[in-house]
């Protein structure tokens, strides 16, 4: 049952990463970036391969990864709808981006890829942007989790220190004892105590 799932994903990011490079060669432009947006293309589809062998996996957060200088790579369009207004079609394949997008909203209908995006957060994580990419509205499946309230320690309040934190008044000292009757004194210039 996955397995369709990542047949038609892989499907979709197929057709994208194709009209990606037959539009950008219509449009004459450069290289370079064509082929980065085939990357970013091929990559989410290639994370999301990952993301569903893997299976369910638990939310955890994670480390904002260093981002790579700009010298390295051309610099991709941004933005939300970006895909839509790089290649807005031509006269054989108008408005080509809009098929595959239709595509993936039905993906994301599936009530197994729901599931599955329950299960794996990681998926999210990869669909996110190449929904904005698309300029299409997230699914409310899409929307970020809120992050869960670190949960404070609550004290735990001891018998004992709930008397040891109430004001008592000062305890009264015990009375001094008497010495014994028959005590003998040693020193004979004091006076014998009377019995």
């Amino acid at each position: 049952m996955t397995i369709s799932l990542l047949d038609r994903f892989a499907l979709i990011m197929a057709m994208l990463a194709e009209i990606a490079v037959r539009q950008g060669h219509a449009q004459h432009l450069p290289g370079a970036r064509i082929i980065a947006i085939w990357q970013r293309l091929t990559g989410i589809a290639a994370r999301f391969a990952r993301a569903v062998l893997r299976g369910p996996t638990r939310s955890r957060k994670r480390p904002t990864p260093a981002k790579p200088s700009r010298t390295e790579r051309p610099s991709l369009p941004a933005g939300f709808g970006w895909l839509p207004r790089v290649f807005p079609g031509t006269p054989d394949m108008p408005a080509a981006v809009t098929y595959p997008a239709q595509q993936l909203r039905d993906l994301l209908a599936d009530p197994t890829m729901a599931q599955l995006i329950e299960t794996n957060p990681a998926i999210g994580r990869i669909l996110r942007p190449l929904f904005e990419a698309l300029g299409i509205e997230r699914p409310a499946i899409l929307a970020i989790p809120k992050p869960a309230a670190e949960a404070r320690p609550v004290p735990i309040e001891h018998p004992q220190s709930s008397r040891a934190t109430q004001i008592l008044p000062d305890p009264v000292p015990p009375p001094t004892p008497a010495p014994p009757p028959d005590c003998v004194h040693r020193n004979s210039n004091l006076p014998a105590v009377p019995a």
